[in-house]
C-alpha cells in the first residue's frame, strides 16, 4: 500500500470541459478529506453485519471491496478473517458490540473493526392499479379531406376515417424497496466508538404500464443497488474520496471568448494567456477576471483564484462569482484537512 500516491495529485485530479451553448461547463474531479477521520487506524477488519438472510454478509463484502479500492487501509481478507474467527469459536456475525469487537480485534491484529446491523431490507409487494387514459379509435365513418403533397405542393382530396377520443383502462404496477443500515467503527485498543452512522435509502419504480415493453427491476437488484449506495456513502465518510465539481467558463468579447475556445479544447496555458491579455484590454469586463479565477482554481492556486473572483465581483454582482469565492475558501479548508489526513495515514515504512 502506498498512501503517498495521493500527494502527487493532492486536490484536483481530472478536468473535462464541455460546450454548453455560449457558456462552457467544466467537470473537475476533486479529492475531498474524510468527514470522519479514523485517527491512527491503518489496519481494518469488516465482520458480517447482523441482518435478515444473507444481507449482512453481502453488505460486509461490499464494504470490504469499496475500502480496498481506496487503498488507504490494510484490510484483512474475508477468508482469513473467517479462519481466525472460527479458531476462536465465533461466527462472522459474532462480534456485534464494542466490547467483543475490541477483544476479537486484538486477536486479528487490527486497529479498528467495522460492524453493524441491517435494520430494513425489503421490497414491498407490487402495487397494482388501473387508471383511465384517453385513446383515439376509429368510428368506421369517413370524410373527404384536402391533403397537400410535401414534395410537389399539389393538393388533392383523400378519404380519411373520422376518429374519436375514448377512455380506456390502463393497468400498471409500482415496485418499492427500502434498505436501512447502522454502521459502527470501534477502536480495538480502547473499545471507543470512532464512528457511528445510520442511513436509509428507498427505491420507487414509478408506474410501469403493462404491455409497454418496460419491465420492473428485479427485487435482488433493487436491494443490491440500495445497499451499495448506502455503503459507498459511509466508506466515503471515513475515507479520502473523489467528488465531481462543476465550474463554468463564461463567454465575452474578443480575447475573453478566444480564451474560452482554447479552454474548450484543453489548451489551458493558451486560455490563461488570452484572458490575461483580455483583462488588460478590457479591464471592465468581469468575465475575463472570472475565467482567470477558474483556471487558477483548477491549477490549485487558490490565492490567485480568489483574487480574480473578487475583481470580477467588484465589477458585477453575480451569484456565480459569490459562490466561487465561497468555494475557494471551502477548498482551502479541505486541502488543509486532506494534507493532515495523508500525513496521519503515512508512516516511515511506507516512504521509499
Amino acid at each position: 500500500m502506498n498512501n503517498m500516491r495521493y500527494a502527487s495529485s493532492l486536490f484536483i485530479l481530472i478536468v473535462l470541459l464541455l460546450a454548453c451553448s455560449s457558456t462552457s461547463r467544466v467537470n473537475v474531479q476533486v479529492m475531498k478529506p474524510a468527514e470522519i477521520h479514523l485517527t491512527g487506524v491503518k489496519k481494518l477488519a469488516v465482520v458480517d453485519f447482523q441482518g435478515p438472510g444473507r444481507s449482512g454478509s453481502q453488505i460486509a463484502t461490499t464494504m470490504q471491496s469499496l475500502l480496498l479500492q481506496k487503498q488507504q487501509y490494510d484490510m484483512i481478507e474475508r477468508d482469513r478473517l473467517k479462519q481466525i474467527l472460527d479458531e476462536q469459536n465465533l461466527s462472522m456475525t459474532g462480534v456485534v458490540d464494542e466490547a467483543s469487537a475490541a477483544e476479537i480485534g486484538k486477536v486479528l491484529g487490527v486497529d479498528a473493526m467495522i460492524f453493524g446491523e441491517v435494520t430494513t431490507y425489503q421490497v414491498e409487494r407490487d402495487e397494482r392499479g388501473v387508471e383511465k387514459v384517453e385513446r383515439k379509435e376509429g368510428t368506421g365513418k369517413y370524410e373527404w379531406v384536402e391533403q397537400k403533397n410535401i414534395f410537389t405542393g399539389r393538393k388533392k382530396k383523400v378519404k380519411k376515417e373520422i376518429m374519436k377520443t375514448v377512455l380506456v383502462d390502463q393497468h400498471y404496477k409500482i415496485r418499492r424497496g427500502t434498505v436501512s443500515i447502522n454502521f459502527r467503527v470501534v477502536n480495538v485498543e480502547t473499545g471507543q466508538l470512532l464512528a457511528v452512522h445510520s442511513d436509509s435509502k428507498s427505491y420507487d419504480s414509478g408506474k410501469v404500464i403493462e404491455g409497454s415493453g418496460k419491465s420492473l427491476k428485479p427485487q435482488g437488484q433493487i436491494l443490491a443497488e440500495l445497499s451499495r449506495d448506502i455503503t459507498r456513502k459511509f466508506v466515503n465518510m471515513v475515507s479520502i474520496h473523489e467528488v465531481t465539481q462543476q465550474l463554468f467558463v463564461e463567454p465575452g468579447k474578443d480575447n475573453i471568448d478566444v480564451g474560452r475556445k482554447y479552454a474548450e479544447n484543453g489548451l489551458w496555458p493558451e486560455a490563461v494567456e488570452a484572458w490575461k491579455q483580455a483583462v488588460q484590454i478590457l479591464p471592465n469586463e468581469s468575465a475575463g477576471y472570472y475565467n482567470l479565477g477558474v483556471a487558477f482554481e483548477i491549477d490549485g492556486d487558490y490565492d490567485k483564484a480568489e483574487a480574480m473572483y473578487k475583481k470580477a465581483m467588484a465589477l458585477k454582482q453575480k451569484k456565480r462569482y459569490m459562490q466561487a469565492i465561497s468555494r475557494i475558501r471551502d477548498a482551502r479548508a479541505d486541502q488543509a484537512k486532506l494534507e493532515q489526513q495523508l500525513l496521519d495515514q503515512t508512516d516511515d515504512e511506507w516512504i521509499e
